[in-house]
């Protein structure tokens, strides 16, 4: 189900699925797909698939024996070595990317080489999460009903240009809704409000990451979210904008990443 556009001086769209919509591809266009959600955190990977047949019911196959790298600004090279075999996983323990640079990122598979590049900023931090209870349009002094919903604030960086994403995890549980906002309405400003899409109760758990992005994965996720429109009105499906080049689809992302947790009374 597509939760539409949200609107609060902050541009912040929500979809609830993060499922790529693959058009219908013959045994000759099957292409690479690339997902290297890098970041200052633990855990990097990279994955890295080929789309199947219209016969294969659009199951990616996984890609092994990739040579993947990873470049900064300094020329230090990371080497993203399959986790195991067959796994179409990549990972390198020491990476983490750092602010204010140039991540370069090459990918040599079946014959093909792929390559992009992302360019960090400063890390923009959460000010605060809170859990909040609003009333729903169906309440009544008779008959209350309301939601609890958890709010959030930061205050954006005037000297930079930003885009944001922001995950929320409820229960340990990523809830699959997808946040993303820029700073065209609210540069410079502390910007506040609840995640409309979430909803809570009483000893949940909830982490909320703050992801700053570039433009090209805000492009990315933006045209993600297009493609997974229920409106009658929407284009005919196809793949998100990649920033990859050499013909493979998916995305690099270089995000720096705040992290806030609470526990809902």
């Amino acid at each position: 189900m597509k939760k539409y556009l949200y609107t609060i001086t902050f541009v912040l769209s929500i979809v609830s699925c993060e499922k790529v919509i693959e058009l219908p591809l013959n045994e000759a266009d099957q292409k690479i797909v690339i997902e290297a959600p890098l970041s200052n955190l633990d855990s990097n990977y990279i994955l890295i698939s080929k789309t199947g047949s219209v016969y294969e019911n659009s199951i990616f196959d996984k890609v092994s024996g990739a040579i993947v790298t990873v470049t900064d600004k300094n020329n230090t090279v990371y080497t993203f070595q399959e986790s195991i075999i067959g796994s179409g996983k990549y990972v390198d323990t020491t990476f983490r990317v750092e602010e204010n640079n140039i991540y370069k990122l090459k990918v040599i598979a079946e014959g093909q080489t792929f390559t992009s590049e992302c360019i960090t900023q400063t890390l923009t931090p959460l000010n605060y999460i809170f859990p909040i209870t609003v009333e729903t349009p169906l309440s009544t002094p008779e008959n209350p009903d309301s939601v609890k919903l958890m709010f959030f604030s930061f205050t954006d960086n005037a000297s930079e240009t930003n885009y944001y994403r922001f995950k929320v995890y409820k229960n340990g549980k990523y809830t699959k809704e997808l946040y993303l906002g820029d700073d065209k309405l609210i540069n410079g400003e502390v910007f506040e409000q609840p995640f409309y899409g979430d909803t809570f109760d009483s000893g949940d758990s909830v982490l909320v990451q703050m992801l700053n992005i570039d433009k090209a994965n805000y492009a990315y996720f933006y045209s993600l979210a297009n493609t997974q429109s229920d409106s009658p009105f929407s284009a005919t499906p196809a793949n998100p904008v990649t920033n990859i080049n050499g013909g493979a689809l998916g995305y690099f992302g270089s995000y720096l990443i705040d992290e806030k947790f609470v526990v809902v009374p």
